[in-house]
């Protein structure tokens, strides 16, 4: 017996692999959609990472946004210390997952997270595009160093560009180099939203 499409709400299997392809973490997140963006949503289980901009706080919630064919994701960071240890998201997700999700749907479930868990900001990872395969509801991104952090409020910070630059892709990756500078700039110069 093969196994199903996943549903709103499954479990899926996310690994975030180094530029160089070996792997950095994998986690498990809730499915929201696996149409484009694929959508999903998970609970920062690590320690309190402290940043000089934000804290990525045990508990907190990501809402991750993977486009097929975009050299970039997007993670909503939600402060998760206003929704209880035991909240079943994939149960609510299945609750409000429509037959086809639309934008509407998502600010929908953003809104309910964020009663809960206010905003903390948007972080943007330039990737090569997402592999996805949802027979054996597994994720799969290759980082590429260039960081977007964007508070709700605030100028946008990048992060790590000299990682990026040593990464040399304006020679071995033009057409990805290029693609990446674009939206960058598109970034910077416009507020995000999903």
């Amino acid at each position: 017996m093969t196994p199903s499409s996943p549903l709103p709400g499954d479990v899926v299997q996310i690994e975030k692999l180094a530029p160089d392809g070996k792997s950095v973490i994998s986690y498990q997140g809730w499915l929201v959609t696996d149409d484009d963006p694929i959508l999903v949503l998970a609970r920062w289980e690590m320690p309190d990472l402290h940043l000089s901009y934000t804290t990525f706080a045990h508990g907190d919630l990501l809402l991750e946004a993977y486009y097929r064919g975009r050299p970039y994701n997007i993670f909503a960071l939600f402060d998760g210390q206003g929704a209880p240890e035991d909240v079943d998201w994939g149960a609510i997700l299945a609750r409000s997952a429509d037959a086809r999700p639309t934008l509407q749907s998502l600010e929908a479930i953003c809104q309910n997270i964020n009663a809960r868990c206010p905003l903390k900001g948007f972080y943007v990872n330039f990737t090569h595009p997402v592999r996805y395969d949802p027979i054996h509801r597994r994720l799969v991104w290759r980082d590429l160093a260039l960081d977007i952090w964007l508070p709700p409020q605030g100028p946008p910070l990048v992060l790590d560009e000299e990682e990026y630059r040593a990464l040399n892709l304006v020679q071995t990756e033009p057409k990805l180099a290029h693609a990446i500078e674009r939206i960058r700039e598109q970034i910077l110069h416009t507020r995000l939203s999903f």
